[in-house]
């Protein structure tokens, strides 16, 4: 019984393993940092809805259902790129651009949260946003059309 149920949980593993692989193309540096930004909003905006007295229950649950519909649309970018590549000859970015927009979303949500609870943001934090804004907005309908892509 015991050996059946290990081999269960192998091949459950490996299932979502290829899911996985095919939906995201693997782990990236900008992939994790999403997680972890959509986990720290999630817990954040708890924080802050709890300081406030108003922590409901149907909207952490809404909360959760954004935040895959996140990874939702990721997938989405990266099948996008994968039939872009297949079909065209420029390099995929659907996907990093679709990471790099909800990374900021988080990190302004995030933001937010603490300006409910009332903590100061530090300056390298805003300027870090910055940045991402200013990487995110390279991938512009205008670098489609200077690749011949309408």
């Amino acid at each position: 019984m015991v050996d059946m149920i290990i081999n269960m949980a192998k091949t459950i593993t490996a299932v979502a393993s290829v899911v996985f692989a095919f939906l995201y193309g693997g782990w990236t540096v900008s992939l994790i940092a999403l997680v972890v930004f959509v986990v720290l909003d999630y817990i954040t905006g708890i924080a802050a809805s709890a300081y406030e007295g108003k922590l409901s229950s149907r909207v952490g649950f809404w909360g959760i259902g954004k935040k895959v519909f996140i990874f939702a649309m990721v997938a989405t970018a990266h099948v996008i790129d994968l039939v872009l590549i297949d079909a065209t000859d420029i390099d995929a970015f659907v996907m990093n651009a679709t990471i790099y927009f909800y990374i900021v979303n988080e990190l302004v949500s995030i933001l937010e949260n603490a300006g409910r609870l009332s903590l100061p943001i530090p300056s390298p934090i805003r300027k870090a946003i910055n940045i991402f804004q200013g990487r995110f907005s390279d991938y512009d309908d205008d670098t489609l059309k200077e690749k011949n892509v309408d």
